[in-house]
Formats: structure tokens, C-alpha cells, sequence
């Protein structure tokens, strides 16, 4: 694959904040995204909103006016229970092949992307990678060749 990192794919910075109300979640959520991270007010990340956590409030008899990004919030992968003390997170320079492989094994739908100082900057989505693959010179096409023999 091409020399490419997750600073090259990303969207900039864009997230929910862990105070926002349930209908500035909603409205939020409707972005190109099917979840955002959630960050504090140090732009730390603290957690990942997705659709779901959105479907499980309304499961639960929840309006918008009853919940808030803090109060729904999850790690970002299924292995999440409780309070979230390590959001699933990359760093700028995390190679493409390593997010790809991040989406597989997680199964999750976005990654933020964080600085050294672990402030959020970014955001990638399974779609920017898609994106990336389509780009002109992806792939050399001598590798094309090598696969096809």
C-alpha cells in the first residue's frame, strides 16, 4: 500500500461536547458520521457517540431532553462496560494498514485521531478509507501484477 497515515485521511476535528443536550447530539449526528467522540474541555477525548447509544436511549424510553452525550457515551468498541477510562483512539502518524486493521478488529465505525498531548484533531471514518483506496496510485501497479500472479 501507499505510504499513508491517518493525518492524510482525516476529517478535521469533529465531535461532540461531553455537556451537549440530546437534541444537539441528534442534530450532530447527522453528519456524514455514524458517531462522534466526545470531548471534555480540554478537548481530551472521553468517549464515542454512535447511532446505537442514540437507539439504546430511545429503547429505554428516553427523550431527547433526558440524555446527554456524557450520560450515553461508550469506549467505542464492544468490549466497553462502565465508565470509559481508555476511549479507543489513533495518533497522526498511525500507518493506513494500521487504522484498516484498527476497523477490522474493533469493529468500530470512526477513530479520532489524537495528538501527542492526546487532544483530539481528527476524526476517520471506515469510508475515508474506502476513499483512500480509490485515490490515483493507491497501490503501485506492479503490485497489481504481483497479486495477479
Amino acid at each position: 500500500m501507499a505510504e499513508l497515515f491517518a493525518k492524510d485521511i482525516m476529517h478535521p476535528r469533529v465531535s461532540l461536547y461531553v455537556k451537549d443536550k440530546g437534541d444537539v447530539v441528534v442534530n450532530k449526528l447527522l453528519v456524514n458520521y455514524p458517531a462522534l467522540p466526545v470531548v471534555n474541555d480540554d478537548r481530551e477525548v472521553v468517549g464515542i457517540v454512535s447511532e446505537y447509544e442514540v437507539l439504546d436511549a430511545l429503547k429505554e424510553h428516553r427523550t431527547i431532553h433526558e440524555f446527554s452525550a456524557e450520560s450515553i457515551m461508550s469506549c467505542g468498541h464492544a468490549a466497553h462496560s462502565g465508565v470509559c477510562t481508555e476511549p479507543l483512539t489513533i495518533s497522526l502518524n498511525t500507518p493506513i494498514e494500521d487504522v484498516a486493521m484498527t476497523f477490522y478488529e474493533k469493529r468500530v465505525s470512526i477513530l479520532p485521531v489524537v495528538d501527542d498531548e492526546k487532544k483530539l484533531i481528527g476524526i476517520i471514518a471506515r469510508k475515508n478509507i474506502i476513499v483512500a483506496m480509490a485515490e490515483h496510485d493507491f497501490w503501485p501497479q506492479a503490485q497489481f501484477r504481483k497479486r495477479a500472479a
